[in-house]
């Protein structure tokens, strides 16, 4: 845990440079060595780019770029689609990450082809277990979460410790969503990421995390600990943490602060603050049961009756549900 929480926020104008700046203001020399194995996760929550739902490929280039000269190592990773949506290799191909890493020195893991182990804590009074690579838990010396500054129908904003959810190599991990908010806490404990880079190039307001409206922001944030970057993330969307309660459990636990006055910010955020909603439909407001169900999840997602379920689904779908699962069909082929 950092002695001083520290936060930066720009508006972006030359990408590079400012993602350079915002390192050296967190001090970012304290926790990437010229002898490190870096983890870079970007949100590929898409099996292609998509403009506030994912990681922006330039934003990935440069940031390997500054990586290549202080790391000995940069390794980039995500796990397969969940519920067999897409692959880790289908979004890596879709967001051009073979020619980055190509022609920044990094590597690219797909975490769902790679041994993994289950940890299993007790995070505020309950026990909870996750399953994460054994690379990330042992052979890391600096994890850095990439995410998207938007929100999520289901968890309210989707940021850097929601985006380590895709560490979990499981592709039917949406089976294990109860008690996310502890499970979240567990990971971002054992994973330990020590730098947060927000990217706002484009933030997504209304929906989230596959669609909604992408809002060209061109913000930056970058900080030394989770809880602070997503903190700071959502004041700058303009939604309550009361709303998140996921990024309060982590601060119960230990793992950060939410009170942004005890952080060392480069600027006032207030300048850049919005106000984004969350629009829930039909078919969040069911999930929300399997969100909270192992049984009913299992059921819908794992069973005989899934064709049946998904039929009916198929019927209460909007527009822009549909055009979603129409697209990750495409993807998958």
């Amino acid at each position: 845990m950092p002695t001083e929480y520290r936060a930066y926020i720009t508006k972006i104008r030359d990408l590079k440079q400012d993602i350079s700046d915002s390192l050296s203001f967190i001090r970012w020399e304290e926790h990437v060595k010229n002898d490190d194995t870096v983890f870079v996760k970007p949100n590929f929550t898409y099996p292609f780019y998509k403009e506030g739902i994912t990681t922006n490929p330039a934003f990935l280039r440069s940031l390997l770029e500054l990586l290549k000269d202080r790391a000995s190592r940069v390794i980039v990773g995500e796990s397969d689609g969940g519920n067999h949506s897409f692959t880790a290799d289908q979004a890596f191909k879709g967001h051009g990450m073979h020619e980055i890493c190509r022609d920044t020195g990094a590597e690219l893991i797909n975490l769902s082809t790679i041994p993994a182990e289950t940890v299993e804590d007790t995070i505020q009074g309950k026990t909870v277990r996750v399953q994460l690579p054994k690379m990330l838990l042992h052979d890391i010396d600096c994890l850095i979460s990439v995410p998207v500054l938007k929100v999520h129908a289901m968890t309210t904003v989707t940021l850097s410790m929601k985006n380590l959810w895709g560490c979990y190599p499981d592709t039917m991990r949406c089976l294990h969503h109860k008690n996310l908010s502890r499970k979240l806490a567990l990971i971002t404990r054992s994973l330990n990421p020590k730098i947060v880079l927000i990217d706002g190039i484009y933030a997504l307001d209304g929906h989230g995390p596959m669609y909604g409206e992408a809002v060209k922001a061109d913000l930056l944030i970058t900080a030394n600990n989770p809880v602070v970057a997503d903190s700071l993330g959502t004041a700058v969307m303009g939604i309550p943490l009361s709303k998140v309660e996921h990024i309060l459990t982590a601060e119960k636990e230990g793992l950060g602060t939410t009170a942004l006055s005890q952080v060392a910010i480069n600027e006032d955020w207030r300048k850049y603050g919005m106000q984004f909603n969350v629009n829930k439909t039909i078919i969040d407001r069911l999930s929300w049961i399997l969100f909270n169900s192992e049984i009913c999840a299992k059921i819908v997602m794992d069973s005989p009756m899934k064709p049946l379920i998904y039929s009916i689904a198929k019927k209460l779908r909007n527009q822009d549900e549909e055009c979603v699962n129409d697209e990750l069909k495409r993807g998958w082929k």
